[in-house]
């Protein structure tokens, strides 16, 4: 007979293993079904062009989502993320059209510009130790109504060549665009720092799973938590480049309102809100869902409006699977996301 320790314990093992299967397979039954349902009922959803406007409209999305990853598996919120996008790329379309800044240089720029503001929201965050939540809608506050003193509703417009490049060229006749290999690039990439033993990754993990131990183990926890609001406004401010190339324009309503939209996305996708478990491929399931939720709302005729309601709803599913399927208890086998 098996001692009851050991027993529970391989009890607690298969519901982390369950739990593990749920939140990596879940995002991506939850896109495929979204798909099939949707498609059945407005045919025109499935046509190839909506499903290619589809992809390309969600790739600057995906590198939000993969910044609020890292943001929320250190155990922090970023409301501020669509503001950096703003603000970055108004910086950097300024420098094009009104300096005459080379393009590559103004999107060097740009990205510096995003996590410069990053590093304002992490070190309020750290130094005055002030609540992640308060910091960044206030800062997202801040930055917007810094575009707006700037350039109010300017539109700027017409940018050279090599900064539409990775949001509007596509390659292959068309069919591949350059805005949707970067975003796969970016997972990836992104995926081996999280996971793949880099000290960054390992850091970031272990301070949204235990501050505290964290602490005791010797890592500069503040320095990482900065790191990670770094991160997610550089990662802003490179959809920022992928957004002015696709319209060849920008204004200061790019990045309004898409906070929730991207916290929906990574939540969906696996990563808890927690913190200490993070799963980026998950993220780029819960973008493609949240988009085709979007786009299929239009197809079948629903007020816009509702799309608020959709999202909200999706948050609350994805936190209530988290915790009744033990998540929150168990915590997760840190592992490939």
């Amino acid at each position: 007979m098996r001692p009851l320790g050991v027993v529970q314990m391989r009890g607690r093992l298969g519901h982390r293993r369950v739990f593990r299967y749920i939140s990596m397979a879940g995002p991506w039954a939850g896109a495929m079904l979204s798909l099939v349902v949707i498609g059945s009922i407005a045919p025109g959803f499935l046509a190839p062009a909506n499903i290619a406007a589809i992809i390309v409209d969600v790739s600057a999305y995906i590198l939000l989502a993969v910044g609020m990853t890292f943001v929320i598996t250190g155990a922090g919120i970023d409301l501020s993320i669509g503001s950096v996008l703003g603000l970055s790329g108004v910086v950097m379309a300024v420098l094009v059209k009104d300096a005459g800044l080379n393009a590559v240089l103004a999107m060097v720029v740009g990205l510096v510009t995003g996590a410069v503001l990053g590093y304002v929201n992490g070190f309020l965050i750290t130094k005055l130790k002030m609540p992640d939540i308060v910091v960044t809608l206030a800062t997202g506050i801040t930055y917007r109504g810094l575009i707006l003193v700037w350039v109010g509703d300017r539109v700027l417009a017409d940018f050279p060549p090599a900064l539409r490049f990775l949001g509007g060229t596509r390659l292959l006749d068309g069919l591949l665009p350059v805005s949707v290999i970067v975003a796969l690039l970016v997972v990836a990439v992104s995926d081996v720092l999280l996971y793949k033993r880099t000290k960054f990754g390992r850091y970031t993990i272990a301070l949204g799973a235990n501050r505290r131990a964290a602490i005791h183990a010797g890592i500069p926890v503040d320095r990482y938590k900065i790191y990670t609001y770094m991160f997610s406004g550089a990662m802003a401010a490179l959809g920022a480049i992928l957004l002015a190339g696709r319209f060849n324009a920008f204004n200061y309503m790019f990045g309004s309102g898409k906070e929730f939209h991207v916290i929906a996305t990574v939540v969906i996708g696996g990563t808890s809100l927690f913190g200490g478990v993070g799963r980026l491929w998950g993220s780029l399931a819960g973008a493609l869902l949240i988009s085709m939720l979007i786009n299929g709302m239009m197809y079948l005729g629903i007020h816009v409006l509702w799309e608020y309601i959709v999202i909200g709803l999706a948050i609350i599913l994805a936190v209530a699977l988290y915790t009744l399927t033990g998540g929150a208890k168990w915590g997760e086998v840190r592992g490939a996301a």
